[in-house]
């Protein structure tokens, strides 16, 4: 039994001490990670503090427990064996994942080779037989590689300064808070087609009138599309970064956890090819169910996969047009879930549609410019148009001036009437042109639209050079005002001193 800090004698403190200084030493040479078992300056520096000598005898104690752990590599330094456990866990995590969807692949081949030969049902039995081993087999080989996923998990865990018991057990499992994540995992694996296991079962279809019979397995098969919950801790540990170190450190930091469903966000927010995978896949699994729980019904057009693919579309799509649905219970509450998982990824779908759509600061700028120099090539076309039809006006009334007649509705000015009179007349007779008016009409809206363009791009900018203007203003005024305190010391430290000879001269 190890005795306590506060009833050790003086001199087995003093011992412990070196010890856990010693301790330390060596776990920075070897480039320890995490730094969460260094001791107090106080113990640094000597100073006998029972509550730091304490921690360090617990940290020596941690670290060599789990040096001693064998699931952790002997003869490897700490920073070998992290990258050591951070392949195995992916490895572990890929073949999971194989194994899992291989299952999969296996349970709807035995599925569909005992509906296609019910008329033949003896001799598919040895084949069935064969699937189902084969899918009970990659169910253990997944569990065997979950159980060394989290091993590794666990093992992390150790390497980064946590204390946790020996092993893969529940007591280290909630240690290391992947209690019910395993849980989870586990009851997702559950679900499997069974050899030997030939039980039918009857669901009385409420509101129908009759009953369905289904095979036990066929509805096992069916619940095991559950495992492609897999798929995000696939993307997320195999093919992208999502759950390195450092990605999970910065969650830390952040108090965020780096989880199945913090990737399935950040790629469905961010990916619309995976989105559209996503919505292919459900659109796939939502039909074969559909087809499995709708074709013990005799005649039935839902028998066949073309047409459960067909009513899973309208009924994601929300069109519904009626001709193809569902008569059984189950086959109702698939379409019931295809309805729900339609409205989430249809909203996703939306969001994403818009996000790729939004102009960037940098595309809305080109932009800007762009109207801007249509704006002003059309403001040239306008002007140019008015003067054109002004001249045009001009020489038209001119000519009818000087013929003495009155032509195109202009009236004559008499010879009498001053030059000020003859301009007024002028001015009227030549804006009762309705194309000119038409034109100097159109000139002034593009003329104010310009302007109000213009005001909108400069105001900013100028608004911002004038901020800038006020730091710079301001920075100056700091670095004179820090200039003028230097200078004030230095002034009063040569009256002091000239104060000091003067003393010094007086005395003298």
């Amino acid at each position: 039994m190890q005795a306590s800090p506060m009833s050790m004698p003086r001199g087995t403190a003093s011992q412990h001490l070196r010890d856990s200084n010693a301790a330390e030493r060596e776990s920075t040479k070897e480039g320890q990670a995490g730094g969460t078992f260094r001791s107090k300056a106080n113990v640094l520096s000597g100073q006998p503090d029972m509550e730091a000598l304490a921690a360090s005898l617990q940290a020596r104690d941690c670290m060599n427990d789990n040096r001693m752990d064998p699931g952790l590599g002997s003869g490897f330094l700490p920073g070998e064996e992290r990258v050591r456990q951070l392949t195995m866990r992916r490895q572990n995590c890929m073949w999971t994942f194989i194994f899992a969807i291989l299952g999969v692949v296996l349970a709807v081949t035995d599925n569909e080779i005992r509906w296609d030969s019910l008329d033949d049902f003896y001799n598919v039995t040895k084949i069935s037989f064969t699937l189902r081993v084969l899918v009970v087999t990659t169910t253990i080989l997944t569990l065997y590689f979950l159980y060394k996923y989290y091993e590794t998990l666990i093992n992390l865990r150790r390497l980064s300064g946590i204390r946790l018991p020996p092993g893969v057990s529940i007591s280290s499992l909630k240690g290391g808070g992947y209690w019910s994540q395993f849980l989870i995992d586990v009851l997702i694996m559950l679900p499997q087609p069974l050899p030997l296991l030939d039980v039918n079962v009857t669901i009385w279809n409420k509101g129908l009138g009759r009953a369905s019979i289904y095979e036990l397995n066929s509805i096992l098969c069916c619940l095991m599309f559950v495992r492609f919950f897999y798929v995000p801790r696939f993307y997320g540990e195999c093919i992208s970064d999502l759950q390195s170190e450092s990605t999970v450190a910065l969650g830390r930091m952040n108090r965020v956890k780096i989880d199945e469903s913090f990737i399935l966000k950040y790629v469905i927010a961010n990916s619309m090819q995976v989105v559209i995978v996503l919505t292919l896949l459900q659109i796939v699994m939502f039909a074969y169910m559909m087809m499995v729980f709708e074709r013990v019904v005799d005649n039935g057009a839902l028998q066949h996969f073309a047409n459960c693919v067909w009513l899973t579309i309208i009924t994601m799509t929300t069109v519904g047009y009626g001709d193809e649905f569902p008569t059984t219970l189950l086959g109702r509450m698939v379409s019931v879930m295809a309805s729900i998982v339609a409205v989430v990824m249809l909203a996703i779908t939306v969001n994403l549609v818009i996000a790729k759509l939004t102009l960037s600061r940098a595309e809305s700028k080109v932009i800007a410019v762009m109207d801007k120099i249509t704006l002003r090539k059309d403001l040239k076309h306008k002007a140019a148009v008015v003067i054109q039809r002004w001249i045009r006006a001009h020489k038209e009334y001119m000519e009818g001036e000087r013929r003495g007649s009155t032509r195109g509705g202009y009236m004559m000015i008499p010879d009498f009437k001053s030059a000020r009179r003859k301009n007024m007349d002028l001015r009227a007779q030549v804006l009762s042109n309705l194309p000119l008016l038409e034109s100097i009409n159109d000139f002034k809206e593009t003329s104010d639209e310009s302007f109000s363009n213009n005001l909108q791009t400069d105001v900013p900018e100028l608004v911002g050079n004038l901020s800038s203007q006020l730091v710079q203003q301001e920075k100056r005024i700091l670095e004179l005002n820090k200039k003028a305190e230097e200078v004030n010391n230095l002034v009063a430290k040569l009256l002091a001193k000239k104060k000091q000879d003067t003393l010094q001269r007086s005395r003298a």
